[in-house]
């Protein structure tokens, strides 16, 4: 969460005013949210996770969503990471964290060579979230 606060801090105060909004005693929210401000965590554990392109467009329009790259696979040869619109195509090692706007760029991976894997894990929040 330290990140958020850091490089988008009016973001957020937005995600800290929803959380507020929802009334989650801090004990659940932070056990399940790792004290992070997303509300939502999906654990991709492949082993050969694909992204096809796409656009989650029932995030937050507005936020960012991280993405935590795992597995064994050379980045320089296979499973680049490919934004569409901006014309980006990034080598994300395992490890690597990468902060995006899923809602509004069209975004997946390319496919892994043969005794590769490929994990992530994903952090966001849905819009509706923030209506109210």
């Amino acid at each position: 969460s330290g990140v958020v606060f850091t490089f988008y801090p009016s973001l957020a105060k937005i995600y800290k005013e929803m959380e507020r909004s929802m009334n989650v005693p801090d004990a659940i929210r932070t056990s399940i949210q790792f004290n992070l401000p997303f509300a939502a965590h999906t654990l991709n554990l492949g082993p050969f996770v694909q992204c096809w392109f796409h656009r989650d467009s029932r995030n937050f329009i507005l936020g960012i969503c991280p993405v935590v790259v795992l597995g064994r696979f050379n980045p320089e040869t296979s499973g680049h990471f490919i934004m569409v619109e901006p014309k980006i195509v990034m080598e994300l090692r395992p490890g690597d964290v990468l902060l995006m706007m899923s809602a509004l760029i069209t975004h997946g991976t390319a496919p892994l060579l043969p005794g590769e894997t490929r994990m992530s894990w994903t952090c966001y929040s849905a819009g509706g979230l923030f209506r109210y």
